[in-house]
């Protein structure tokens, strides 16, 4: 873009770049993709309606206390790898399984719900969990490095991928909070319990797989965000129709 002589001492007299406005709209941009899902979905389904506001906040609560107690786990018993940028299931291991404190926070987050005794119905009690734990992980990850790097002069994809990767995140803390709702059940049938161990250990193994995909196999990271948005895709349909499931089961018994 050629920038006329006028614009030019414009900007020099507000202390700015001509390129300033430009990094400014491709923050928005990126902030608009990570950030706008979980607006749209709160203001769309039923948890404005039903004030699920509060729930949806110590969702995002529990996230932050889950994730301080994962990084002081790692912090004290993980080995700090020489090289990083070898990949080494020695190292992925201890972080899949300090993984499983998130699905904890979730267990404990459900459990808070219910012993509540709050009058709600089942899938928005998930959805509220869902979407308080995932934006609460979008805010703490993401909205750092996109406040300082996607202002830039310089256009980067990165910051795009960064909301791509968020979106994704939703749709896997979807899948997470259904099957950690079901998994409370006490009279769920065995076949689709196994289906709850089995999606939890996906998702737990899911970033790992990455890590392989791009470290040892040297894939770009689009193919990696569009494998982990398909098997996003998989976990979240099969969670929400076992959901579907039980809830026409529990159903067909009251009746």
């Amino acid at each position: 873009q050629r920038w006329r002589p006028a614009d030019l001492v414009r900007c020099a007299s507000r202390r700015e770049t001509p390129f300033d406005k430009m990094g400014l709209f491709h923050f928005a941009n990126c902030l608009l993709l990570t950030y706008a899902p979980y607006v749209i979905i709160y203001r769309s389904t039923d948890l404005l309606d039903e004030s699920l506001f509060n729930s949806c906040l110590v969702s995002g609560v529990f996230f932050v206390v889950t994730q301080l107690i994962k990084t002081f786990i790692l912090a004290t018993f993980m080995m700090i790898p020489e090289d990083s940028n070898v990949f080494s299931w020695s190292q992925e291991l201890p972080i899949i399984l300090v993984g499983v404190l998130d699905y904890g926070g979730l267990y404990m987050m459900h459990g808070r719900l219910q012993r509540k005794g709050t009058r709600k119905p089942n899938h928005l009690r998930v959805l509220a969990v869902a979407i308080g734990w995932a934006c609460a992980e979008a805010l703490v990850h993401y909205l750092i490095p996109l406040w300082i790097g996607a202002r830039d002069v310089e256009f980067s994809w990165d910051y795009i991928e960064m909301g791509v990767q968020s979106n994704i995140n939703l749709i896997l803390h979807l899948a997470s909070s259904t099957v950690v709702w079901l998994g409370m059940r006490n009279d769920l049938d065995p076949m689709a319990f196994m289906v709850v161990i089995v999606s939890c250990f996906c998702q737990l193994i899911l970033s790992s797989v990455g890590n392989y995909m791009k470290l040892n196999l040297q894939h770009a990271s689009s193919t990696i965000l569009a494998m982990r948005f398909s098997c996003a895709a998989v976990l979240l349909t099969v969670a929400w129709v076992n959901f579907r499931l039980y809830s026409r089961k529990t159903s067909r018994k009251q009746a």
